[in-house]
């Protein structure tokens, strides 16, 4: 039980910090291209109680990490915070005196938030190798090597995830704005429904796959820093 409980603490608090700067990442964009939206709601901070779904981003990893501590097989972490709000039609900025394409716009905003987990991984990575040079080079456990290496598995994690093009994850919204204006009506329309797919994917072994992406983003980072 003490070591469920300390695995709660030590990947529960980093999980919500990767989740309120993906968060904040989103609102950050949305403002840059012209929309204060989220900015009014409250939405442009790191403060991590502005970005909390109890359920999404506590209960849904924690009860994760119970059944995968028991079991004693290794599971993926799925995470998601409160959904960054944004006025589409506020997305004026002009780049070179040409106003930014809505749709483009809005995969800007969208990516924006895997994006900042993917550099979250860089700098924890940048961050190990610091500590190396340094003469510290202990990876394993709860060291302080250890939990940045778990830091970097956590926010690539959170980047292939998000990256699923099935609503309400900024896959679909990158997915959308890539495909031509009627495709994209289209999946719209159906896109909902794939939500519930996804959940059964993930659960009858989908995860695995999610997985093996993650070790391909993670592997990636270790090449290109070293």
């Amino acid at each position: 039980m003490e070591q469920i409980f300390f695995k709660l603490v030590v990947i529960i608090g980093p999980l919500i910090l990767a989740v309120a700067v993906h968060e904040y990442a989103h609102a950050l964009m949305a403002k840059w291209l012209g929309d204060d939206l989220g900015t009014r709601m409250g939405r442009l901070t790191l403060d991590p109680l502005r970005h909390i779904d109890p359920v999404w981003t506590v209960g849904l990893p924690a009860l994760l990490i119970v059944f995968s501590t028991l079991s004693g097989t290794g599971m993926p972490l799925f995470a998601a915070g409160k959904p960054t709000p944004y006025n589409p039609h506020a997305l004026t900025r002009k780049i070179f005196g040409k106003r930014v394409p809505v749709r483009f716009a809005e995969l800007l905003v969208a990516v924006a938030g895997p994006l900042s987990n993917l550099l979250l991984a860089f700098i924890s990575m940048l961050l190990i190798l610091l500590l190396s040079n340094l003469g510290y080079d202990d990876l394993t456990g709860y060291s302080v090597g250890g939990l940045l290496f778990q830091f970097i598995y956590l926010n690539a994690a959170l980047f292939v995830f998000n990256l699923i093009p099935v609503p309400p994850l900024d896959g679909s919204k990158v997915l959308v704005a890539l495909l031509p204006r009627r495709v994209a009506e289209r999946y719209e329309v159906i896109g909902h429904s794939l939500s519930w797919v996804l959940l059964g994917v993930l659960i009858f072994g989908g995860g695995a796959l999610i997985v093996a992406a993650v070790r391909v983003v993670v592997s990636g980072i270790i090449w290109f820093l070293i």
